[in-house]
């Protein structure tokens, strides 16, 4: 196989993944998805080519093209998972193939409610359908043994996604935001497949990597808070992103600052309390990350009461989504084992948080995180003894 032809292929996958992510978590007709299937439409074109059909076939979790498998990556694996769950192992596209004969099948693989009986034909698509088709939330709870592996998944890929995003603030280069996006959809998926598994699953606590783990736990928990708050689509979104990006302002810090264990000294200490503003000053430099991200990575500190940093004036309001972030920020730092100190139990931390709820804390953000994790850790009990 050209080898060209194989390249042209995987990154067709690579955009068509987001493409049907988009379509399901909002519509066809909006404009992140117009935006996504436009990009995955010309990709497509271009791994056709003018005088070949492009000929996919999934065998053994591997994507087969021309009797050859396609370099395993991330979206190959996403793809094979995707179209396996949708009881679709061959797939040929021809040449002549519209814009919105594409958006049409993406709709369709987006919001099927279950297996694919003869739903819809096009000219330029040919499937075959073996099995039992799944939806998106099904996929998300079958994936792997449970949920619990599902999530430990989305922390292994968004552990591997921020340490490319924290090398591309190192050395000034965009941020890639679409990759951002599919992570925080991945998460939202997960969540409401079992939202209980925000407390019993242990994640990747490997100390140099804090801060990567860290931020994949405070966007969990935030878009855990939103969703319990009646947040959805567009902004839902926007705030996980925020989230993940909420410490961006770290990359400035050496680390042997971070990861000192004695007292810092006063230059030491400068350059922490600098890093809400750095990050907010490289986000707002990156036009596909939503402004959200540079106002919760500016404001995330501040603190309820505006006794943290960095200091601003007195008719300064503070971004509702910085105070949800300071709250996760807070109980995940906490239950986190760091060189200095060992991890506290969730009692422990919870009465810190009551205690600093109207001063440090926003006071009914903080009730209404505590009686979210005190729910999840009730629904965790009840499953043990089921």
């Amino acid at each position: 196989m050209n080898p060209t032809k194989e390249k042209l292929a995987g990154t067709f996958i690579r955009t068509l993944i987001p493409a049907l992510t988009h379509a399901y978590q909002y519509t066809t007709s909006h404009q992140q998805t117009i935006s996504s299937i436009g990009v995955a439409y010309s990709d497509l074109l271009k791994a056709i080519g003018p005088d070949h059909d492009l000929v996919l076939m999934i065998i053994d979790d591997r994507v087969v093209m021309h009797e050859r498998p396609l370099e395993d990556a991330l979206h190959v694996s996403r793809f094979v998972r995707f179209f396996r769950a949708r009881g679709i192992e061959h797939l040929r596209i021809l040449q002549g193939i519209t814009l919105e004969e594409l958006k049409s099948f993406i709709a369709m693989l987006a919001g099927s409610p279950g297996p694919f009986i003869d739903v819809q034909t096009f000219p330029h698509i040919q499937f075959s359908r073996v099995g039992i088709g799944h939806t998106l939330d099904e996929m998300a709870e079958n994936e792997n043994p449970g949920t619990h592996q599902f999530f430990e998944n989305v922390h292994t890929q968004d552990l591997d996604l921020l340490v490319r995003v924290y090398r591309a603030a190192r050395k000034n280069r965009r941020l890639p935001e679409s990759e951002i996006r599919n992570i925080v959809n991945d998460i939202i998926t997960a969540i409401k497949s079992e939202s209980s598994v925000l407390l019993s699953f242990s994640p990747l606590r490997v100390l140099d990597e804090y801060t990567f783990t860290h931020s994949t736990n405070v966007c969990i928990l935030n878009l855990a808070q939103s969703m319990a708050l009646g947040i959805k689509d567009e902004l839902l979104h926007d705030i996980g992103v925020a989230a993940m990006l909420h410490d961006t302002g770290k990359i400035f810090v050496p680390e042997e600052v971070l990861n000192k264990t004695g007292k810092l000294t006063d230059d030491e200490w400068e350059m922490i309390r600098e890093h809400p503003q750095r990050g907010a000053e490289y986000l707002i430099d990156n036009s596909g990350i939503p402004p959200l991200a540079a106002v919760v990575a500016y404001e995330h500190h501040m603190q309820y009461d505006y006794s943290g940093y960095p200091k601003v004036s007195k008719d300064w309001r503070q971004n509702l989504c910085s105070q949800m972030t300071a709250v996760s920020d807070f109980f995940d730092a906490l239950r986190t084992k760091r060189i200095y100190r060992d991890a506290l139990e969730t009692k422990v931390i919870a009465d810190k948080m009551m205690d600093m709820a109207g001063t440090s804390l926003h006071p009914l953000l903080t009730k209404n995180f505590l009686l979210l994790m005190k729910k999840m850790d009730e629904e965790v009990g009840s499953s043990r003894t089921n």
